[in-house]
């Protein structure tokens, strides 16, 4: 779909469910949903995390320069494109603190003001450890450092009291966590003398859920103090993305990097409830609380073809099968034997 692109950063979901934003390493792309037709794109180096918040989509900014293995100099590095059109709307100037002024990754929104974690992190042994601030209704922009221990921040969160917590990778060498209110000095914690790397994190139940590199289980710290609390088993393996969903079930993103991944649907208490493989590195997954209404088809139901899945016509075999029936629904058939 996104020719000459090797991968996509991450993924936004309109509310209704009916739109896709898509980073895709120097443009961002708008989709709809259902059909997957590309509706506006817009050329933007160095996307890397996506927020749609009311009219406009906000992007962070970072990406490799091939000829020094350094950081791209951009002069934003935080931008908001029009949700409409993907038209510029506005760019926060690295340059006089008018935005941030390195390389950012997460971003999230609370209590009027949209956050952005800056990190550096494209430049090996230059990391830093920054949240910034920008008020919605004055476009100001603030910043706060996090100290020493507060490098390279990652994943960023809403907390229920209206301050942010942010998962720090720090210099690949230890884990750490961050907490701010957007007024006062952040708070850090180191938490582990073993990265988080590329693990998954997510906010659950009043904290966040993250994933130390090596670990199969996940650590769960509380959101307003961000003293540790009892994590979750996790799925026995490393876990590269995830969502938790409102109804206490998590959806997990694996991958070996080089040749498959999967999605898992995991309940807190039950455990396993289904896993479906799908593309290499499913880095975001977003799921939509709509659906589309079916088509009554009048005359007999009858199956108008049989996928394995990976979507590949089956005739016969065993294994997880999906049938597509002529009434617009699917069924799955576990076949033992042929």
């Amino acid at each position: 779909m996104f020719n000459g692109h090797a991968f996509a950063a991450d993924l936004a979901l309109s509310e209704d469910g009916s739109m896709v934003y898509v980073a895709a390493e120097d443009t961002v792309y708008k989709l709809e949903a259902a059909t997957g037709e590309i509706l506006a794109e817009q050329p933007l180096q160095g996307a890397r995390r996506l927020l749609l918040d009311g009219d406009r989509l906000f992007v962070s900014r970072g990406d490799v320069d091939p000829m020094t293995w350094g950081s791209v100099d951009f002069d934003h590095y935080f931008v908001a494109l029009d949700a409409g059109d993907l038209s510029w709307d506005t760019g926060w100037e690295a340059a006089d603190n008018g935005g941030p002024g390195w390389a950012s990754e997460g971003i999230c929104v609370s209590e009027g003001a949209v956050y952005v974690a800056i990190n550096n992190a494209f430049t090996f042994g230059e990391e830093v450890g920054l949240i910034g601030r920008i008020d919605l209704t004055t476009g100001a922009y603030t910043e706060t450092e996090l100290g020493p221990d507060g490098l390279n921040p990652v994943h960023l969160f809403s907390g229920d009291d209206g301050a942010v917590v942010s998962v720090n990778v720090q210099q690949y060498d230890g884990t750490s966590l961050s907490r701010w209110t957007g007024t006062s000095d952040a708070d850090t914690e180191v938490v582990a003398d073993v990265t988080a790397g590329c693990g998954a994190a997510d906010w659950h139940e009043g904290g966040v859920l993250y994933q130390v590199y090596g670990e199969a289980g996940f650590r769960k710290a509380d959101g307003a103090t961000l003293a540790a609390e009892e994590g979750w088993s996790g799925n026995g393996g490393s876990v590269y993305a995830m969502q938790v969903l409102s109804s206490g079930q998590v959806l997990l993103g694996t991958t070996d990097f080089a040749t498959a991944g999967a999605v898992e649907m995991w309940d807190f208490e039950a455990g396993l409830q289904w896993s479906i493989p799908v593309g290499i590195a499913p880095g975001k997954m977003q799921v939509s609380m709509t659906a589309s209404a079916v088509q009554e088809v009048e005359g007999p139901r009858t199956i108008v073809e049989t996928v394995d899945l990976l979507g590949r016509p089956v005739k016969s075999g065993k294994g997880m099968l999906l049938h597509l029936w002529s009434d617009g629904t699917v069924t799955k058939e576990l076949r033992l034997a042929d």
